[in-house]
């Protein structure tokens, strides 16, 4: 509901607080990018705080700092997490979740596949060669943090097996970077879920024809043809990333059923976040849950012990 009980004066800090920070991502993007993942999730909580079409009219004004060449590039970032913002509101209001991270997934993800495009065509290389060299770059940050963790002979196995490990990232690159903004947005709808009564992720459910892109990526990865598994490999990671979001609800679902409180909960939710096997896991059971309702199950046992 918009913030009036409060007074306008509650009204002009939250709008004040709201445009700093806005501000802030366009002036010094690079330093702000971190907490900047999260604005859509601030901009949707501003825009039930305040009057109606109060929001995208404040939420524009940093727009205007375009003007000066230095601070293009943080224009434009902004104006792609502003428009992610609008379209994760609009499917907030209308209780359409999946597209709520899918859409402004696509978008982000086209505009960081512009960028290393856009980087190529400046350099006068290709795709491939800008990955590499990032990736290249990522890797040296690592060894760095290696050579003070591992032993020499360890080293020495990394250095053998980084061309191998840079030549997997770059393949695999396209479905690391969706899946990371999809999880990203996935975090956002986590934190306005107690704001929006329609958003219950612990029931959402990925429609039944997904699983036939997860059959066709398999099939994909079984080809003896190095550009087909590659696809069917960014194919099944992206597809995999659905199934998760959906066995994290089960998981919730579980929890809610059973009243665990939330000294519980959260523990258990970055567990699995930090471990990849468990991640693999959980996927699973989304994955599963398409055939055998998990929650369904669920409400039945918990009926069945009342």
């Amino acid at each position: 509901m918009p913030l009036l009980s409060g007074g306008r004066k509650i009204l002009w800090i939250i709008t004040g607080l709201f445009l700093l920070f806005s501000t802030l991502i366009v002036t010094i993007t690079e330093v702000a990018l971190p907490a900047a993942m999260i604005f859509p999730a601030l901009y949707c909580l501003y825009s039930e705080k305040v009057p109606f079409r109060w929001s995208p009219l404040v939420a524009i004004i940093p727009l205007a700092l375009g003007i000066l060449p230095s601070l293009r590039f943080g224009a434009v970032t902004y104006g792609v997490l502003l428009a992610s913002a609008f379209i994760m509101l609009m499917f907030l209001r209308k209780g359409y979740l999946g597209l709520a991270i899918a859409i402004p997934s696509s978008l982000f993800f086209s505009l960081f596949m512009l960028i290393v495009i856009t980087t190529a065509w400046h350099e006068g290389n290709n795709f491939k060669t800008v990955l590499f060299r990032w990736t290249d770059q990522i890797l040296n940050q690592v060894q760095m943090v290696y050579q003070g963790l591992l032993s020499a002979q360890d080293m020495e196995r990394f250095q053998m097996s980084r061309p191998v490990i840079q030549a997997r990232i770059v393949s695999l690159f396209p479905s690391v970077v969706l899946t990371s903004i999809a999880t990203i947005l996935w975090l956002n709808l986590q934190i306005v879920s107690g704001t929006f009564r329609n958003v219950a992720l612990r029931t959402w459910r990925s429609p039944d024809w997904v699983v036939a892109f997860f059959i066709f990526a398999g099939i994909l990865t079984l080809v003896q043809h190095p550009t087909a598994s590659a696809i069917g490999l960014n194919i099944l990671i992206t597809v995999g990333q659905v199934y998760f979001f959906q066995g994290m609800g089960i998981i919730a679902y579980f929890m809610n059923e059973q009243k665990w409180p939330g000294v519980i909960r959260w523990p258990l939710y970055i567990l699995i976040l930090i471990q990849i096997y468990i991640m693999i896991i959980v996927a699973g059971l989304g994955l599963f849950d398409t055939w055998f309702d998990f929650r369904k199950r669920i409400r039945t046992a918990k009926g069945d012990d009342q």
